[in-house]
């Protein structure tokens, strides 16, 4: 009976693995993993939680936080060796045997097995004997009194001696990881401890209180002094301007140099409302805290963070993990971005802009950091842990590792609900228990899978079949190393209530090199050491750093994936006390010690020979000021504030000197401002009574154009703002009347009162006089519906009167053109839901919109600008139009686009907008359910809680109306930024390159005689659940391939990356960006010319 059973289940197995095998057949990948358990390697060590009166997550809030894992050769026998760190079991240590087998020596190795709570943990030299010491943070008030930070010395046979208290390392408090580095140069590792707080009255108030102090959570800097007569590590948190404050809830550390200045800084991630530090290393023994200079926008809830240069350039970038889901049903019911009007008060109390979602921080090169996390698509990996930058299938590319899960989710909606309603006053200690206990029990349960993102180069991430990156679970620390010495990187996981586990490297193996670098007697340090691998013409850069990911530390070594190369050229070090070498690698597939020779001070990389265009950026003192206005409170449901649309910039000779003007609009309270040219190539305003007097409106547009035929140009400036409703005389655009001077009056004629966006000039009729087209944005308080705009024919009387007054769209630019070569001006209209519209002038001033015949129709976007230009020289003329960019969390296609659906859904007669898009593959409402029972309350009886709500995948399901149904629906099919050729049959889309994708485009140029151009972006007034599109404020495109279409060379404008640039004007050498809200900026380069 026993042997009928036991062949059942070898069928069964079998059958089980069939299926397997068949389901992922189809995603077979380059990078595969095997995953060992406790018979393959010996390692048995389980982090297991169990439930407690006292401690628990409504006690604690890192309950479900897990262990780290360490991995250090402790013998030096070529093998490294494990550490894990418990949190209600005791850690353990292992010992590497070779062939992937390990024994656990943690009992005869001296480790200390009284269970106090553990979360991270290094391997380090500390005292520089060259053994591998360990250091373990300890989480002191859930453990027994007097725990603390331990510290153990490596007594080089294999046991340890616990030196904390000895060595000034016994810190008492919410520790959650260290990370050594050599802040001073002077030989020898110091430390910085990063702490978490708990939620108390200290952790919440305004960002000045970091500079207040807390002993048990702030984060502290050891210097190390273990040479001088101390003896031990000393506290210098205060001298070396380090944050100890209660905000800090630090759970991700790294050590790198950002700014590859030869000196080691610091990123710290923290937890809810606190800002992530970049601390820059000031070489004074200090440091400077650089986030705002340094990144427009983190996340909100940093878990994990490591360094590497993902995009091949040479520069070191940053990935940071949060927990944002990719399955529409758990995104739909969880916690996730913060509320606008809490993302407001945050700001006003000092706070940085963060977003829940992963964020991967590209290197710009100068100082600052943009993320392109939505672009590659790695920002939704759900509840995700610790990171790891590697080249894991040894192409020379660094691929992304995440481990994932949490065995309670507290942030689901429900439980958040649930717990809102419960009083623990009501109730004495025992009965408390129980309500915790059933608190704890409503928490949703859920094992998910880690998550790994093969490199396929230009910021293309394929995101690689689950089942090779190891079961689902509930994994927390996880670091990587090569265990078994066969050429590719292993990774061990911390698991909670289930085994730790070895993921097997199994790629097939391409070439590789793994460097072991050696310190010599005068400066041992080889922590932060920086490695440059020249191949095939190619840099690969790398840093000798182990702190990565979750309270974790890696592999000593530095491993580097060559690909199909068969050699490496050069090899480049750059040691931590700032000496230089190169070295040469003669065989590769090995482990190779690179020792510390001669102190040589050669050329750090071949580029620094390379002259480099040198750009100069100054601003003007010319500031555009908006005023708030917070267009959300009034109409739920948009995506994004239409009030923040200026400055309107002109640029033209205004006084008949031959010298270029500008004008510069205003804001609402803020007068429009003429400012002429000097001899000495500056600008000294005009004051002009009439833009004064007219400071009330809102200046979106202006074009210069002569309306009186006398010569001189006037101004036709366009009003809006999204404040007022339709045709409030806030709404009037304006026609100021030149002298001819430069001096301005209003004329006063009846002018469009909408919310308007675009003005542009022609003299469409041919009369000798200039005509106009003045464009609306939108209907205040009707989101979505299409405004009224206006092709308006000059009466040749100082009046304007409509040819054409019709709904095109929510238009946002416009360009006369005569597209079709038959002597009459045609327009394209350019906006948001509508695609790039041709309307073709036809016999008696009639416009016939053509979209559809010249291939344009599914084109629909979130256009921002529009030009034209014969870019092939073939006599047509071709369209350039900037979108909102592929960076954006919509990712909208002809098969799956993004929807607007128009109707009165709750019969109050008021139109409802509501958007839906696709979110990994199934189609979601973009407003929260909150939002939507406010706006339609009928949906709040329909949907009582988040998980009914999470069901949700179309219109019908959350309205009961079908599209057919609909009153109206619009489409976004394409956000990208493109050009489109004028071909025989149509226009012909070539998408702008990934570098111009990264952000909204908002204007650009043509360089005078040629087809490179000058860009400028970003936006950042989308509501939070968009977030900031501020990856990319402006760069060149150069050297145009009119056969493939594309750009040869790009090039990224050194702007601020924190500001919304919104047009540029051309002053021959001397490029001036006007910015939203802002100054005017001042741009010079010999490659503008």
């Amino acid at each position: 009976m026993i042997k009928e059973k036991s062949n059942i289940l070898v069928v069964a197995f079998f059958l089980f693995i069939f299926c397997c095998n068949k389901l992922y057949k189809k995603d077979e990948s380059s990078i595969k993993f095997r995953t060992l358990n406790s018979f393959d390697t010996g390692i048995n060590f389980k982090n297991k939680l169990t439930y407690n009166t006292k401690v628990n997550i409504i006690e604690y809030l890192y309950y479900y936080n897990g262990g780290g894992v360490a991995i250090g050769d402790i013998n030096n026998d070529g093998l490294e060796d494990i550490y894990f760190s418990g949190n209600q079991v005791s850690d353990r240590l292992y010992l590497n045997l070779g062939d992937l087998k390990f024994q656990d020596i943690t009992l005869e190795s001296g480790i200390q097995t009284d269970i106090s709570w553990s979360n991270g943990v290094s391997f380090e030299d500390v005292n520089n004997d060259g053994y591998l010491d360990i250091y373990v943070c300890k989480v002191s008030p859930l453990s027994p009194k007097e725990t603390h930070n331990l510290l153990y010395i490596n007594n080089k046979n294999m046991t340890f001696t616990e030196s904390s208290s000895q060595l000034g390392l016994d810190f008492s408090g919410f520790s959650t990881h260290s990370t050594f580095l050599d802040y001073d140069k002077d030989g020898d590792l110091d430390m910085y401890l990063m702490n978490h707080a708990i939620h108390t009255v200290r952790s919440y108030g305004s960002s000045k209180k970091r500079r207040e102090s807390d002993e048990l959570s702030g984060d502290k800097f050891f210097e190390n002094r273990l040479n001088e007569k101390v003896k031990k590590f000393v506290d210098v948190t205060k001298e070396s301007n380090i944050y100890n404050s209660p905000l800090g809830y630090g759970l991700a550390l790294t050590t790198t140099d950002f700014n590859n200045d030869g000196w080691l800084d610091l990123y710290v991630g923290n937890d809810f409302h606190e800002n992530d530090y970049i601390y820059i290393n000031n070489k004074d023994k200090t440091f400077t805290e650089s986030i705002k200079k340094s990144m427009s926008h983190t996340s909100h809830f940093t878990m994990g963070v490591d360094v590497a240069d993902l995009n091949q350039d040479g520069k070191l970038d940053v990935f940071t993990t949060d927990m944002m889901p990719y399955d529409s049903k758990i995104f739909l019911k969880s916690g996730g971005e913060d509320l606008d009007k809490i993302s407001r008060i945050k700001k006003d109390l000092g706070f940085e802009q963060q977003f829940s979602r992963n964020h991967m921080q590209i290197n710009s090169g100068n100082n600052t950091f943009y993320d392109v996390a939505i672009q590659t698509n790695t920002h939704a990996t759900d509840w995700s842990w610790g990171v790891l930058l590697q080249d894991f299938d040894s192409d020379g590319k660094e691929d992304i590792f995440i481990s994932n899960g949490i065995i309670k989710r507290p942030n689901d909606l429900d439980y958040i609900n649930y717990l809102s309603n419960v009083d623990f006053t009501e109730y004495n200690n025992s009965r408390q228990d129980l309500i915790k206990k059933k608190l704890i029990d409503k928490m949703p349960t859920l094992k998910i899978p880690n998550i790994l993102f093969k490199n396929n180069g230009d910021l293309n991430f394929e995101k690689i079949n689950t089942s090779n990156s190891g079961i689902p679970s509930y994994s927390n620390g996880a670091a990587y190393a090569d265990l078994d010495l066969d050429g590719d990187l292993d990774i061990i996981l911390n698991n909670l209530n289930s085994e730790a586990t070895i993921l097997e490297n199994l790629t097939e193996k391409p070439n590789f090199i793994s460097i072991k670098l050696a310190g010599n007697s005068q400066y041992p340090i080889t922590k932060g050491s920086r490695i440059e691998l020249y191949v095939n013409g190619n840099k690969l850069v790398k840093e000798n750093i182990t702190t990565r990911g979750f309270q974790s530390s890696s592999s000593h070594n530095v491993f580097f994936g060559l690909g199909e190369s068969k050699k490496i050229d050069s090899l480049f070090v750059r040691w931590p006390d700032g000496h230089k070498e190169t070295k040469m690698v003669k065989k590769i597939n090995q482990t190779v010690t690179i020792s510390k020779g001669s102190l040589s001070l050669e050329n750090e990389d071949k580029d620094r020979i390379i002259k480099q265009n040198k750009f100069q950026v100054n601003y003007l003192p010319i500031k555009h000021q908006e005023t708030e206005y917070y267009d959300y409170e009034k109409e739920r449901l948009i995506p994004e504030r239409l009030s923040f649309e200026g400055p309107a910039v002109v640029m033209a000779d205004f006084n008949n000197d031959g010298f270029e003007d500008f004008f510069m609009g205003g804001a609402k309270y803020q007068r429009g401002k003429v400012f002429l040219s000097t001899k000495n190539r500056g600008f000294e305003e005009v004051k002009n009574l009439d833009l004064q007097k007219d400071n009330k409106f809102e200046d979106t547009d202006a074009v210069a154009f002569d309306i009186d035929n006398d010569g001189d140009l006037d101004l036709y400036v366009v009003s809006g703002g999204n404040e007022y409703k339709e045709l409030d005389k806030n709404y009037m655009d304006r026609i100021y009347l030149n002298d001819g001077l430069g001096n301005f009056t209003r004329l006063q004629i009846p002018l469009p009162r909408t919310n308007g966006s675009s003005v542009s000039v022609s003299d469409f009729n041919n009369d000798d006089y200039d005509d106009l087209f003045v464009g609306s944005r939108s209907i205040t308080g009707f989101y979505g519906l299409s405004p009224y705009s206006f092709i308006l024919l000059n009466n040749r009387d100082n009046t304007l009167s409509p040819v054409e007054q019709q709904r095109y769209g929510m238009v946002t630019d416009s360009k006369w053109v005569d597209i079709n070569s038959d002597g009459k001006e045609d327009l394209i209209l350019v906006g948001d839901w509508m695609p790039i519209t041709i309307l073709i002038q036809e016999d008696e001033l009639k416009f016939t919109n053509k979209t559809e015949k010249y291939g344009l129709s599914k084109t629909n976007g979130l256009w921002n600008v529009v030009d034209v230009k014969d870019l092939n020289k073939d006599g047509r003329i071709d369209i350039i139009a900037g979108n909102a960019g592929t960076n954006f969390k919509w990712k909208p296609s002809i098969k799956k686009p993004v929807k607007l659906y128009l109707d009165d859904f709750d019969g109050n007669q008021q139109p409802d907008p509501i958007i839906f898009y696709d979110f990994f593959g199934k189609y979601v409402p973009f407003s929260s359910k909150d939002k939507l029972d406010k706006q339609l309350p009928f949906l709040k009886k329909k949907f009582p809680n988040y998980n009914n709500f999470s069901k949700i995948n179309d219109i019908k399901s959350l309205t009961g109306k079908g599209e057919n149904d609909i009153l109206e629906i619009k489409y976004i099919y394409d956000l990208e930024s493109s050009i489109f050729m004028n071909v025989e049959e149509g226009f012909k889309k070539y998408a702008l390159p990934t570098s111009a994708q990264l952000s909204s485009i908002e204007d650009f140029k043509f360089f005078k005689n040629s087809n490179d151009l000058i860009y400028v972006g970003n936006f950042s007034k989308y509501v939070t659940e968009l977030g900031f599109s501020r990856a990319n404020p402006g760069g060149l495109l150069l050297d145009l391939d009119t056969k493939t279409m594309n750009f040869k060379h790009r090039k990224n404008l050194p702007l601020p990356i924190y500001k919304d640039y919104r047009a540029i004007l051309d002053f021959d050498d001397n490029q001036l960006i006007f910015s939203n809200n802002d100054y005017i900026f001042t741009l010079k380069s010999n490659l503008l010319k």
